[in-house]
C-alpha cells in the first residue's frame, strides 16, 4: 500500500486547552531518542448517512490508556478527554475516510529513559485513507517466515502498543521486502509458534472454520482481530483461538491478515506454498466487516462514534 501524501497534525497544547494544529516534538525528546511513546491507529469511515464515524474509538483509547499505565507514563488524560480531543482533531481535518493516530509523547527535550519523570502530552495525526473496497478486488500478498521473532513477553509486554517496539516489525518487514515478499510471519520466541505478521494479526480458514493464534503467544490483541472474531460468530462460523504452527498455515484453505490500517488482506502464498484464488470465507467476512464499519449491518453499541464537523474550524497544518 502506498503511504498517504500528507497528514493533518494536532497537539494538545496550553494555548487554549484544545487540540491545535502544528508539530511540537523536539529532537531531544525521549520519545524521539528512545521510542518512549504509546499510540493507537483508528479508522474513520463515511457511514451510510454520508457522515464520518470513528470505528471502535473507545476500545482503541482504552488500550492507549492501558499501554501508558503499563509503561508508567505520566499524563493528564482520562477516556472522556481523549475521546473529545480525538473527535475534535478528526473533525478539524475535514476528512471522512481517514486513518487517525493518537499518541502520548514526551514533549520536552529531556534525555531520560525514566518515563516516570517526564510529562506526556497527546498528539493526533489524521491521514487521508479510503476504505479498501470490495473483498473480491483485493490482491493477495506473499508472505515468508521471518528469522526475526516477536519480542519475548519476558522482555516486553506484548499487549502494549509502544512506538519503540515497532523497530522489530520494521526489521522483519524490510528483510521480507528485500527478499521479494510483501510481508512476513513472526514467531513467538519461546514457543516457536506463529504469533502475527509484522503489523497484522493472522487468520487461517480450514474446513470453513476460523483459526487464529491465541494470546498466550507474543501477539498484540488487535481490535480488528476482535472485530473479525465477533463477526465470524455472528455469521455462524466456528472460531478457534489456539496454538498455530507454521505447518498449520501451509495446510490452511485460506489465510488472511487483519489490521486497522490495512483492514482485511488475503494471503496468496507463504514462501513456496500457493493458496487457491477462491476465498469464500474471507470474502464473506470482509463484506461483513465493511458493513459493520459503515453501519449498514452488524451494528454494535459503541462501535461507531460520530464525528461532528462543527467541532473546529481552524485549518490544520498540511491541509
Amino acid at each position: 500500500m502506498k503511504p498517504p501524501v500528507s497528514a493533518h497534525t494536532f497537539w494538545d497544547g496550553p494555548h487554549d486547552g484544545r487540540c491545535g494544529p502544528g508539530r511540537g516534538i523536539p529532537f531531544g525528546s525521549s520519545s524521539v531518542q528512545h521510542g518512549s511513546a504509546v499510540f493507537e491507529g483508528i479508522r474513520a469511515y463515511a457511514s451510510t448517512t454520508g457522515e464520518p464515524h470513528l470505528f471502535r474509538l473507545d476500545d482503541h483509547l482504552t488500550r492507549l490508556l492501558g499501554s501508558a499505565r503499563e509503561l508508567g507514563i505520566r499524563h493528564a488524560y482520562d477516556l472522556a478527554r481523549l475521546r473529545e480531543l480525538v473527535i475534535e482533531a478528526t473533525a478539524a481535518s475535514g476528512l471522512h475516510d481517514c486513518y487517525v493516530r493518537p499518541g502520548l509523547f514526551a514533549a520536552d527535550p529531556v534525555l531520560s529513559i525514566d518515563v516516570g519523570r517526564l510529562p506526556f502530552t497527546l498528539g493526533v495525526e489524521v491521514w487521508p485513507m479510503a476504505a479498501l473496497g470490495a473483498a473480491a478486488h483485493r490482491p493477495g500478498v506473499r508472505l515468508t517466515v521471518s528469522p526475526w521473532c516477536r519480542p519475548s513477553p519476558s522482555s516486553f509486554p506484548p499487549r502494549v502498543k509502544a512506538v519503540g517496539t515497532y523497530v522489530t516489525s520494521a526489521l522483519a518487514k524490510s528483510a521480507a521486502v528485500a527478499a521479494g515478499y510483501d510481508d512476513a510471519l513472526q514467531l513467538d520466541p519461546d514457543s516457536g509458534r506463529v504469533a502475527e505478521a509484522t503489523v497484522s494479526n493472522v487468520f487461517l480458514v480450514r474446513d470453513c472454520a476460523l483459526h487464529t493464534p491465541w494470546l498466550c503467544d507474543s501477539l498484540l490483541a488487535g481490535i480488528t482481530r476482535d472485530t473479525v472474531l465477533t463477526l465470524a460468530r455472528e455469521l455462524g462460523l466456528a472460531v478457534h483461538q489456539g496454538p498455530v504452527e507454521t505447518e498449520d498455515v501451509c495446510a490452511a484453505d485460506e489465510v488472511f491478515l487483519t489490521g486497522t490500517a490495512s483492514e482485511l488482506v488475503p494471503v496468496a502464498a507463504l514462501d513456496e506454498h500457493v493458496y487457491a484464488a477462491e476465498r469464500p470465507v474471507f470474502d464473506t467476512i470482509a463484506t461483513a466487516f465493511r458493513n459493520a464499519t459503515t453501519g449498514a449491518r452488524f451494528a454494535h453499541p459503541g462501535w461507531l462514534t460520530p464525528v461532528h464537523a462543527t467541532a473546529r474550524t481552524t485549518t490544520p497544518q498540511g491541509a
